[in-house]
């Protein structure tokens, strides 16, 4: 037992998948407990023993012709449940929505539930909405999708569904194409899910009157930008053409994941000596010969894809020209990046990062796993006030429900970095650690009652009494 929850450890460092040991009494009644790509959720299925999650796009990393989202057959045939992709992007008049490798919107539906997550679309609705089905041990591609907000659910007839954000998530019969919305709004119940789990909706378009600029959801290319302008222009960035435009799509880069990239697929980047509110750029002079400001004039459109609008905006630099924000915070190209898809701008002077679609910081991947797939970086959380007093380790732990490692009801796992949130609260009476010190803390987002923990712990009962909701690793 010891020696396969200690394989069960070294899963969660080293590949980022999402470990579940053991079954709850309720397990195969269809109440379908999930597990998230963070390893945060309660054991479930039965034979479920990882998911791999990877970086980037299925096309990227090259997987097979007519296998997971490509696949023309039942979404429940074992070659669609081989891989499945999810991407933040826009679709129609939704940004950002969540689309399949296929480009195929996908919903949520208010009459399940998140947390704990259930599916309540069976029989001929999962006809008319297929759920979105991986295969034990199948492979997650995230694109713009945070893997701690990714999880699965067992369905009544014991497949296994995605969920984002502790909602099951499904495509829809009637959208016969890519970039369709036919079930947005379905009978008041069915919405597209956005990346955090929540319903999509309709991204404003149009002139902003606060910033003069022209907001339209999609990209520079299915707008028919003219070429050589904008974020494709390739001169001064500070020019009338390369201000004409620009693009904001959420994404992957090399490990990095979720991040923003331009319309050239360039990586975007924030300065940790900026400040977001109030906006301010303190990069000018030769930094800003570096580190390219994104800028737009009076007019100017800015394309979202899979970034929110609410959370764009504009600050005036000391030389008078005006700057995107993401989040309050600044945004840069750098210009060591002299190709799509780079992160060489990744945690330079420790004070460059990628951005977020939110404006987060991006902190770095992980260690390759030995099989060629890199973890993805996370956007880091904001550090509880009352957290700061330990220098923490950025590892992993399972929790279990029995004293003495010995799990009589099941066992979540979950890795750093930063302040990790399980699923729902979760009774632990023992403790496996790899990697630590860490925080064990009673409420989410590192919040309530806390305990330092250094070592793996056989009986947590002398140290911590309530469930842990939330566990605090270093980075």
């Amino acid at each position: 037992m010891i020696r396969t929850r200690v394989a069960l450890l070294g899963a969660v460092v080293a590949m980022g998948v999402a470990v579940l040991t053991g079954c709850g009494p309720n397990d195969g009644q269809g109440a379908g407990t999930s597990a998230s790509a963070g390893a945060q959720g309660a054991g479930s299925a039965a034979g479920l023993t990882s998911l791999s999650f990877t970086p980037g796009t299925a096309k990227d990393n090259n997987a097979p012709a007519d296998t997971g989202d490509f696949f023309k057959g039942p979404s429940s045939a074992p070659a669609a449940m081989k891989w499945v992709q999810l991407s933040a992007g826009a679709a129609g008049k939704l940004n950002p929505v969540v689309v399949n490798g296929a480009g195929f919107t996908l919903y949520r539906f208010d009459k399940d539930t998140a947390d704990p997550s259930k599916s309540n679309c069976n029989g001929d609705c999962a006809k008319t909405w297929p759920p979105v089905l991986v295969k034990p041990g199948g492979r997650i591609f995230l694109d713009g999708v945070a893997k701690s907000k990714v999880g699965v659910v067992k369905r009544a007839d014991g497949n296994l569904q995605v969920t984002v954000g502790g909602s099951p998530v499904y495509k829809y019969s009637l959208d016969t194409a890519p970039g369709q919305t036919n079930g947005q709004g379905v009978g008041g119940t069915w919405f597209g899910v956005t990346p955090d789990g929540t319903k999509a909706g309709q991204s404003p378009e149009g002139t902003d009157q606060g910033t003069g600029l022209d907001y339209r959801n999609g990209t520079a290319g299915q707008h028919h930008a003219p070429p050589n302008t904008g974020d494709n222009y390739k001169g001064d960035r500070g020019s009338a053409a390369a201000m004409k435009w620009v693009q904001l799509t959420s994404g992957s880069a090399n490990g990095l994941n979720p991040i923003v990239h331009d319309g050239a697929g360039f990586t975007l980047y924030r300065f940790d000596k900026d400040s977001p509110n109030p906006s301010k750029s303190n990069c000018n002079g030769d930094c800003a010969k570096t580190w390219p400001p994104v800028l737009v004039r009076n007019g100017s459109r800015i394309f979202v894809d899979g970034v929110p609008t609410a959370k764009i905006g504009i600050v005036k630099r000391d030389d008078g020209r005006r700057q995107v924000t993401i989040g309050g915070w600044p945004v840069y190209r750098f210009s060591g990046d002299t190709g799509p898809g780079q992160t060489n701008g990744e945690g330079v002077g420790g004070t460059w990062f990628a951005v977020s679609p939110t404006g987060g910081k991006v902190l770095p991947p992980t260690a390759d796993n030995g099989s060629g797939v890199q973890n993805g970086g996370g956007t880091a959380p904001a550090p509880s006030a009352s957290d700061t007093s330990a220098a923490l380790g950025n590892g992993s732990v399972i929790l279990d429900s029995g004293k003495n490692f010995s799990e009589p009801d099941g066992s979540q796992a979950t890795a750093g970095p930063g302040c990790q949130d399980l699923v729902q609260p979760f009774k632990a009476l023992s403790l496996q650690l790899s990697g630590g010190p860490i925080k064990i803390w009673s409420g989410k987002q590192c919040t309530g009652t806390s305990a330092l923990v250094s070592s793996s712990v056989a009986d947590l009962s002398g140290i911590f009494s309530q469930p842990i909701a939330s566990v605090r690793f270093g980075g």
